[in-house]
């Protein structure tokens, strides 16, 4: 095709309609480009937002569970978690967590959680499955909220009286590990509705000297045989050690009449301390 053909071909009111078109096309396209790169920026902005956030989380996650988590600047840093649903499936996680390392020295304080942990879940998933899926209204998701901030109120509660819990053996006069024994010798004593010593209410505490004195005994035995090199592992000492604290809690006269199951039940928690210390 000739120079002139072309020419023939692109008259200026031809020409005049294609820049118009190819204008417009030039408009559309940018509009998109900024259109798409709106979106990305505002992605890369909510990316950013909630990676701080997971950060936020894995961080409070990370605390050692035996010494901050109760104290004020946990609280403070779990305030800086905003989302509620997150928040209190963080709070249930660190409440799992801080009550199977109490488990390893006190069994019986901590199924007491256990049990207080999943009824608090229970009762939260009971009234979220009363809500209709089928009317998700404002109305509706106000109620969501306020029912994950109520679980949340009752999580925050059991977390701070698990606190206090585990710091009840000072105002006992007991060790830590004192007061698990004494704990299991409390509990068998009401399950089997037998007499035991005389309760005293000091506080928010009991206060029971026989048991007191039972469980120092108890923990007094362990000790002595602990002191043997690898007793742990030692099959013949892991005997001599039942039997002892057998005879212990006989003489003692607990429980006032034969009980096979009471004796079991307070060699339990005598095995699971010295499986803690195994670990």
């Amino acid at each position: 095709m000739s120079l002139f053909s072309v020419s023939v071909i692109l008259s200026p009111p031809l020409l005049l309609c294609l820049s118009f078109v190819f204008s417009c096309l030039y408009v559309i396209l940018s509009k998109n480009y900024y259109v798409i790169l709106f979106k990305n920026i505002t992605f890369a902005g909510i990316m950013v937002e909630e990676a701080l956030k997971c950060n936020a989380v894995v961080s409070i996650l990370d605390t050692d569970v035996e010494e901050q988590i109760f104290s004020a600047e946990f609280t403070a840093r779990l305030e800086g978690v905003k989302l509620p649903a997150t928040k209190l499936e963080l709070l249930v996680k660190l409440l799992r967590k801080t009550i199977k390392e109490y488990k390893k020295v006190n069994k019986i304080a901590a199924e007491k959680y256990e049990d207080l942990l999943r009824k608090t879940l229970d009762e939260y998933h009971k009234r979220r499955d009363a809500l209709s899926a089928d009317e998700a209204t404002v109305t509706q998701n106000e109620a969501v909220t306020a029912i994950i901030d109520e679980a949340t109120k009752q999580a925050l509660d059991l977390l701070n009286a698990l606190g206090e819990e585990k710091e009840s053996f000072r105002g006992l006069g007991l060790s830590f590990e004192e007061k698990a024994f004494y704990d299991i010798l409390l509990h068998l004593r009401d399950k089997y509705n037998f007499e035991y010593g005389e309760d005293k209410k000091v506080g928010s505490l009991v206060v029971n000297e026989r048991c007191k004195a039972l469980a120092k005994k108890i923990k007094e035995l362990i000790d002595v045989q602990s002191t043997f090199t690898d007793w742990l592992n030692n099959s013949k000492i892991r005997a001599d050690l039942n039997q002892r604290i057998f005879f212990c809690l006989y003489e003692n006269g607990y429980p006032p009449q034969y009980n096979k199951e009471v004796f079991d039940q307070v060699m339990e928690q005598v095995e699971n301390f010295k499986s803690c210390g195994e670990s």
